[in-house]
């Protein structure tokens, strides 16, 4: 997954180091040529590439982490159950494409029936258009970093006495954890590694 946000060395860099034969997108798609497919039928064995998924670099030059579709389908089945999501949850996706977390939000939700809700871009950096979203679009679920949970408790955090809270991608600290539980209606902390395919443990914490 590209962003197309992200600085255009960082895409060049992924999309040299990855080998990509073809890169898809909303600007580079002609069907005019004749040449485009829809839904094409592709049965992938389990042990076959998903997606390649690029660390931050901070050790040196960013490093492309291989993952299969068997892990993934591992991963969604077991959040399932964790999270007991049903065909009623609502789920308001505000992670870039380019983190990992973001399957989570766009395929864990499909995978019961439940709806996801993209956010927009300009909502997810202000606390109060994205309260007003969870409000008005009934949500249920959110995912996010500290940080975004943070932007919405500093923003009244009103209307979120129902939601179940998903934290990660960042340390969790025991200040905003207290902030956070008793304003929403569960908390998990979750932490996982890119290589071991997105999150790899879980704990619910309680007032």
């Amino acid at each position: 997954p590209l962003d197309p946000n992200y600085p255009r060395q960082r895409l060049a860099y992924m999309v040299e180091d990855s080998g990509a034969a073809l890169v898809v997108g909303d600007d580079l798609c002609d069907s005019s040529s004749g040449s485009l497919q829809t839904n094409p039928k592709i049965y992938p064995p389990s042990s076959s590439l998903a997606y390649v998924i690029y660390t931050s670099g901070s050790t040196g030059a960013p490093k492309g982490v291989r993952i299969s579709h068997g892990n993934v389908v591992n991963f969604l089945l077991s959040m399932q159950e964790q999270l007991s999501m049903g065909s009623r949850d609502r789920l308001l996706a505000v992670t870039t494409l380019s983190f990992d977390i973001a399957l989570l939000e766009l395929c864990l939700p499909l995978t019961v029936g439940a709806t996801v809700d993209i956010a927009p871009a300009a909502s997810v950096v202000n606390g109060e258009r994205l309260i007003a979203r969870l409000e008005q679009s009934r949500i249920t679920v959110l995912q996010g970093t500290p940080v975004t949970w943070k932007l919405l408790l500093d923003s009244g955090g009103q209307g979120m006495e129902s939601l179940t809270a998903l934290v990660g991608g960042e340390a969790f600290s025991r200040e905003l954890a207290a902030r956070l539980v008793g304003k929403v209606g569960r908390v998990w902390n979750l932490y996982g590694p890119t290589e071991t395919t997105i999150w790899s443990t879980r704990w619910p914490l309680a007032e």
